[in-house]
């Protein structure tokens, strides 16, 4: 028994040090603060103070008319506008799609599809809702290749009324891609997405490919992680800690909060939250995509 966890801890380190050489640079390996604090907000023991104001302050947007359904708030923005360094991390993803991939580890046969589309078909989903089941859903979060460039595209409704919205443009933008990747997308998002789009009466049909990275991450990790939780694998996988980061329990009463007073100091939080787990989910793909002819 002690030597099968000598094994399992020398094969984690060995997947540390596959992350570390693909994201050492700058700026990916440590600490994401949030860009809020980095605009003088204040931190105490209990409670982070982020500066108050309008959502087109604080997370420059445009309305978006959805066709029939009315409409939502759209930001859409070049990765590289976020994070830094981006434009080499979208580069390393690029070519992990693009190299000979020797199937080394068990669980990561998910994979194989991605490496037969062009990188513009394949979709990251995200999404922020106000619960588990039969709850509106207020935020989709997409990140996907335009041209060179890594994008992230976010649809919120400003308040409930605008979730139909929200809804029909996400079915229609999502018939463009062929392949669709999530963490914990079997089970909640595209369950969510179906059940929330059948009650608004939209027809919602799923790229023919879903890469649910949660199995995927079971079984390669198993028991080499605490947990599989995202945030755990970007610690141990893409060597980060979120500063500041807004706890997901309490992302469903912010969102009631912003509806009620309109002030968007924590809401924009939530965007971040949002762009950080869609990044989490392509540097675990170039991970996983670059665990190949090694022992």
């Amino acid at each position: 028994m002690i030597e099968y966890r000598e094994d399992l801890r020398r094969e984690l380190e060995a997947l540390k040090k596959k992350a570390e050489t693909i994201f050492k640079r700058a700026g990916r390996v440590g600490a994401i603060d949030l860009p809020l604090q980095r605009q003088g907000v204040e931190r105490s023991p209990s409670r982070i103070v982020r500066p108050s104001g309008p959502l087109s302050e604080l997370v420059p947007g445009q309305p978006v008319e959805a066709a029939g359904r009315g409409v939502f708030y759209r930001v859409l923005a070049g990765a590289e506008a976020i994070w830094q360094d981006t434009l080499a991390l979208h580069r390393e993803y690029l070519d992990a799609l693009a190299n000979p991939f020797q199937l080394e580890a068990a669980g990561l046969e998910p994979l194989l599809a991605l490496k037969d589309l062009r990188p513009e078909e394949v979709c990251y989903l995200d999404l922020e809702t106000t619960g588990l089941s039969m709850a509106p859903l207020f935020l989709v979060g997409l990140m996907y290749t335009d041209g060179d460039r890594l994008v992230v595209d976010q649809f919120f409704a400003r308040d409930y009324t605008e979730e139909p919205a929200v809804l029909g443009f996400t079915g229609s933008f999502l018939e463009r891609f062929r392949a669709l990747v999530t963490f914990n997308g079997f089970r909640f998002d595209v369950p969510f997405l179906h059940e929330r789009m059948t009650i608004a009466g939209i027809e919602f049909a799923e790229p023919g490919i879903h890469v649910d990275l949660l199995p995927i991450a079971r079984k390669l990790l198993k028991k080499r992680t605490p947990d599989h939780k995202l945030q755990t694998l970007e610690s141990f996988l893409c060597r980060r800690k979120r500063i500041g980061d807004m706890p997901g329990s309490e992302i469903p009463d912010v969102y009631h909060e912003f509806v009620r007073s309109g002030d968007a100091a924590d809401i924009a939080a939530v965007f971040h939250h949002n762009r950080l787990d869609l990044l989490t989910m392509v540097q675990l793909v170039t991970i996983f995509l670059a665990n190949t002819g090694e022992p």
